[in-house]
């Protein structure tokens, strides 16, 4: 027992040493980095550097707001504009419904309701593009009304109008029923208007021809007429028709009156493989601006139903129309022989293709008894093409 009491008061007496010295290295590390920091100088506060785009300062949004306020005009553009091609449309179709009403059994025909109202009388077909249908007429199978006003809803049309002016226009196409047109073909109205549907009409390219002398018929100096027979241009331009078109010579943008009416000519380099189909059709175009007031709508739409009735109860001469018939048949003919060439051409160029194909089978065929049989097939039928082909250079 002495003995372990004399270690234990060795081992404690060590353990309290070495606790005393790992005490003071402590003390000795903290007084170094104490004396080190107070030789350091203290470094001043910084603020980050803040982007520009960041700050609250409106300089640096012009181009958004350059870009929304482009947008709020454009919309608020496209509605005004939007409103404003309405309400010319309905305006119109109000001015002059009345005096439809008394020329149709039917005005406005939605397909929906039995009487519709002008709201819905007037289908909109686009923004700037308005129609209405209207038939129940005798003599004529039906009546389209198209109001093509100009692109106010558009702000860069807008911005274009101010150099190149466009216009507000209508156009009224009559179809006739079988039998109420006799065999002419005319156009009339401003020379720009006329000019153009002769270039891009097929009935007016092929039939007519411009008659220089528009004074001994009465028109006004601007309008210029195409004509095939001078006898219906005679009957139709009376003195009383003649003076409304001198009285809205500006309104007036072309008439147009055709038993050949197909639609415009097929797009270059392109023909037609059979006879397009015609209709009997009286077509009107005016400027709208031109014809603002009420009373002017409805004396041009007077004119119309007038022109229609005239050209219904109009009949040629016994020479006039067999001239007209005689014209019509050799169109057909023409035609006819037109596309029968060029139907031979395009069997022409088969029949070479199939020839080429037998040809190159012919070639790669390594099998002699198959060779053998294309052979025999392949002889004649080239003769055979030789022959027609040799007949078909005679022929021209």
């Amino acid at each position: 027992p002495c003995r372990q009491s004399k270690w234990k008061e060795i081992f404690r007496f060590q353990k309290g040493d070495d606790f005393d010295y790992d005490y003071g290295v402590v003390e000795d590390e903290e007084e170094l980095k104490e004396e080190e920091d107070e030789h350091k100088p203290v470094q001043s506060l910084k603020f980050a550097d803040v982007p520009a785009h960041f700050r609250s300062n409106w300089a640096s949004y012009q181009v958004e707001a350059l870009i929304l306020a482009v947008i709020a005009m454009y919309l608020l553009n496209y509605v005004i504009g939007r409103n404003t091609n309405q309400s010319i449309a309905l305006e119109w179709f109000d001015n002059v419904r009345g005096l439809l009403e008394q020329q149709f059994a039917l005005v406005g025909d939605d397909g929906v309701n039995a009487c519709p109202e002008s709201g819905t009388a007037v289908q909109r077909e686009t923004d700037c593009s308005y129609t209405v249908w209207c038939s129940g007429r005798v003599g004529v199978n039906g009546m389209l009304i198209q109001i093509k006003t100009m692109k106010r809803q558009d702000l860069l049309s807008r911005i274009m109008g101010l150099f190149s002016p466009q216009k507000d226009r209508i156009t009224f196409k009559l179809e006739l029923d079988q039998g109420e047109l006799d065999s002419f073909v005319m156009a009339f109205g401003q020379k720009k208007a006329v000019v153009k549907q002769y270039k891009e009409m097929l009935d007016l390219s092929t039939f007519t021809t411009e008659k220089k002398n528009t004074s001994q018929f009465g028109l006004p100096p601007s309008f210029v007429l195409y004509a095939e027979q001078s006898e219906a241009t005679y009957a139709i331009f009376e003195p009383g028709v003649a003076a409304i078109l001198r009285k809205y010579e500006k309104a007036i943008e072309h008439v147009h009156i055709s038993d050949q009416y197909s639609g415009p000519k097929p797009p270059e380099g392109e023909t037609y493989t059979r006879l397009p189909d015609v209709v009997r059709l009286v077509q009107f175009s005016f400027n709208l601006y031109e014809c603002r007031n009420k009373e002017s709508q409805a004396e041009l739409l007077q004119l119309i139903f007038y022109i229609v009735d005239k050209v219904r109860k109009f009949r040629m001469s016994k020479e006039a129309k067999l001239k007209a018939d005689k014209r019509r048949r050799e169109v057909e003919e023409a035609f006819i022989k037109t596309t029968h060439q060029l139907r031979q051409e395009a069997a022409q160029a088969r029949r070479e293709e199939k020839t080429r194909e037998r040809k190159q089978r012919l070639l790669e065929e390594e099998d002699p008894e198959k060779q053998r049989r294309l052979e025999v097939v392949f002889v004649p039928t080239l003769f055979i093409l030789f022959v027609l082909s040799f007949k078909d250079n005679c022929m021209r």
